[in-house]
């Protein structure tokens, strides 16, 4: 009989198959319009035959991310999506039989990569009004914790943690042995940054993605920083070649244009508060903190609103158990987007 890691054979996946093509996505917090048209075609006149042939070089995407970001280039690794990150992550610092902490809900792949590597996951709940107790947290933290991930902001609720808080857990977790990862995923949308304290702590790292703001998730790019020996250890595990030309290329593009990200930001916000608004004036309990997503909570179960909305070709998602049972995610973008979902909404919801 052929080995298969023990870790593996229960583990438990869920798998993309739908065709997501002509439809409004707002299930999986990507931009539903992508990026600007004149943008596309603009990196896309410097991709020749030979560009694509070549194999991806890095290094000047890694310096320009650095000024981006002052810290130092050898502070920094390209990653193929911030999911790459995550894995490698795992792969360095997730010693088998130690402890995972998190909140709940957050990023389910993280309770994923926890089984993949042989970690016990343990899970912080939210309070009642949707905080997070960080007395509760920090006396989670022991010495059998070895890894400890804070989304900021924290998806799918959108709190937002204070440098306050991140620091007694980094502290926390040094003490413990535990190297810290705060993921900041939905940065750009909430401007505060925890990426200097890499300075100061040796236990820190912090997860950038081209996947949310800078509309690129078909791309997978993104990167981690950290303490250079921590960096070091990552790159000794990644691939020869990890991230693709092409989103090396756009993503130099993206990161060197401030005008456009803030546009970018700024569109994105408008539509948040102007659904926000709507599904309050509508009566419906809504949680609208930080990052790209609105939750609002029907009357009728979440299932069937989500899929009447998928007959019109308007994709969101829906909880099923935890503190968000019956609620139903909306991914926010532009107010025209928001229009098109509103509308669909009001035909689901007869009683708006």
């Amino acid at each position: 009989m052929y080995y298969v890691n023990e870790n593996i054979k229960e583990l438990y996946r869920v798998k993309f198959h739908d065709e997501r093509a002509n439809v409004l996505r707002l299930d999986m917090n990507e931009n539903p319009e992508g990026l600007p048209e004149e943008v596309f075609r603009k990196v896309m006149k410097k991709i020749s035959p030979e560009y694509i042939a070549k194999y991806p070089e890095k290094d000047r995407l890694m310096e320009i991310l650095a000024e981006h970001n002052q810290i130092d280039y050898e502070n920094i690794s390209v990653t193929a999506g911030s999911d790459e990150a995550m894995r490698l992550i795992f792969q360095c610092f997730g010693e088998q039989g130690k402890k995972l902490l998190t909140v709940t809900p957050t990023f389910e792949m993280y309770g994923v990569y926890a089984g993949m590597f042989g970690m016990k996951h343990e899970m912080v709940d939210y309070e009642e009004d949707y905080t997070i107790d960080t007395a509760k947290f920090l006396n989670a933290i022991d010495q059998e914790t070895g890894l400890i991930i804070l989304v900021n902001p924290n998806s799918p609720v959108g709190y937002i943690y204070s440098e306050k808080d991140v620091r007694a857990v980094i502290e926390k977790g040094k003490e413990a042995g535990a190297i810290v990862v705060v993921d900041e995923a939905y940065h750009y949308f909430y401007a505060s940054t925890f990426v200097q304290l890499i300075k100061e702590y040796d236990n820190l790292l912090v997860l950038r993605t081209f996947s949310k703001l800078f509309s690129m998730a078909g791309l997978r790019i993104g990167y981690v920083a950290g303490e250079r020996k921590l960096i070091e250890y990552i790159e000794k595990v990644e691939s020869t070649f990890n991230v693709n030309t092409i989103a090396v290329l756009f993503a130099m593009e993206m990161i060197n244009d401030q005008e456009l990200i803030d546009r970018l930001a700024r569109t994105e916000r408008e539509g948040r508060i102007w659904i926000t608004e709507k599904l309050k004036d509508a009566g419906y309990k809504t949680l609208s903190m930080e990052g790209n997503y609105v939750l609002f909570l029907p009357e009728r179960d979440s299932r069937t609103v989500v899929e009447e909305l998928k007959k019109k070709n308007v994709w969101v998602r829906d909880y099923g158990r935890g503190i968000l049972k019956g609620w139903v995610r909306v991914s926010t973008g532009s107010v025209a987007c928001m229009e098109k979902f509103w509308q669909a909404l009001v035909q689901v919801e007869k009683r708006i």
